[in-house]
Order: structure tokens, then sequence, then C-alpha cells
């Protein structure tokens, strides 16, 4: 039989035990949520982003996974109207919305997060700015902040507005922002293709699971 010392002893090792459990429960259903929950943004608030949680996206982007630990990654990040303004005339949106559209001026990202790669010569550089890219997008939706990731760029344009050297590779742009719309997922039947609707809606296609899971067996 124990004491009373031990006894308590042993119930704040219970309580620390099962507190530690419950907070990596928790962790992990805020994190499959916001999964869940992201989708790409091209329409943003007109509210500030704040400096904290742009270094926080970044700091997300910093710790993400990088083949062999190379860590070839820097992430320029963009939050004054005038370089917002510069970054936005170099960038390519919505690619199947036809005719061609762009955010207008009350619905342009707030920040950005140009993902930047200072040795051309790692051979996985765009593996490590896909993965940098995921953990801002997901950190950003954990903040209530939409994102979209933008590969079409004017680099060389990009580049040169934002003082970038020569020598250093832009490979991605994050757009960042409070959102000012909540896309809806649909199964997808005959194409990739998103749209919006006449409400102005957006509508993105996803593979349903049993299409893309293959249990023991392909």
């Amino acid at each position: 039989m124990c004491n009373n010392k031990e006894y308590i002893t042993l119930m704040i090792k219970e309580l620390f035990y099962k507190t530690h459990e419950l907070s990596h429960l928790l962790i992990n259903m805020e994190v499959y949520d916001a999964i869940l929950r992201r989708r790409s943004i091209r329409k943003f608030q007109q509210k500030p982003v704040s400096l904290d949680v742009l270094e926080k996206l970044v700091n997300a982007a910093r710790l993400a996974p990088s083949a062999a630990n190379l860590q070839p990654l820097e992430f320029y990040v963009v939050n004054t109207k005038h370089l917002c303004a510069e970054v936005f005339e170099t960038l390519s949106w919505a690619g199947y919305i036809k005719p061609k559209w762009n955010p207008d001026i009350n619905e342009r990202p707030m920040g950005y997060i140009v993902i930047i790669v200072n040795n051309p010569k790692n051979p996985w550089f765009e593996r490590d700015a896909s993965f940098a890219a995921l953990s801002i997008c997901l950190t950003a939706e954990s903040e209530d902040i939409g994102s979209c990731i933008l590969c079409k760029i004017d680099k060389e344009r990009l580049k040169k507005n934002l003082g970038i050297p020569d020598d250093v590779i832009v490979d991605s742009v994050v757009a960042l922002g409070y959102k000012a719309e909540q896309p809806v997922v649909e199964d997808l039947v005959d194409s990739v293709e998103y749209w919006r609707d006449d409400k102005e809606v957006l509508h993105v296609p996803k593979r349903k699971i049993k299409d893309v899971m293959h249990l023991n067996k392909y």
C-alpha cells in the first residue's frame, strides 16, 4: 500500500500522461481539420495580416522537411501596399476560369511569401519548396487566413521588382489574406476544371477516396 506522498505522485503522473495524450489528440484533430478546410483562396478581405502571423508562417516553412537537410530555401515576405501591388502584377490567376479572371482591386492579397532558392544546384529544391508551401498554407488556415500557391509567375519581372539577385531562383509565391470567399469541394465526374457559379461561388472537383486508395493490392 502506498503512502499519501506516493499516491499523490502517481496521480500527478497519471494526470500528466492523460493531459499529454489529450493534447496530441487535439493537435491531430486541428491539423486534419485544417487540411479538410483548406482550399485555394483568390478573393481576400482588405484586412492586414500581422507581421507576427507572417513570421509564424515562415517559421512553419523553415521547419518543413528538407531533402538531405540541405535547406536551400529562403522566404521573401511582402506586406506593404506598394510591394504587394508590384507582386500582383507578375502573377496569373485561376487559369480554368474563362474569360481571363483576376481578383479586383478590392479582393487582392494582403501579403505574399515568395519562396526562393539560394542553391540552384540542389536537385531536390522543388520538393522542398512544395513541403514549405504546404506548411505555410496549413499554418495560415489555422489562423483563419486564406492562401493560394502560385507558380505561373513572370519571375524575371518579380525578381526585378523585389530586388532579388539574378543567381537566386524564384520557385513560387504564396498569396495570403483573410478570406472573402469559401470554395466548395465537389466529387470529380468529367473534368478537373474548377468553376464559378452564378453567385460567384468557386466549385473545386476532387477525386473520391475510393478512386485513389488501394488497400493491399492495386
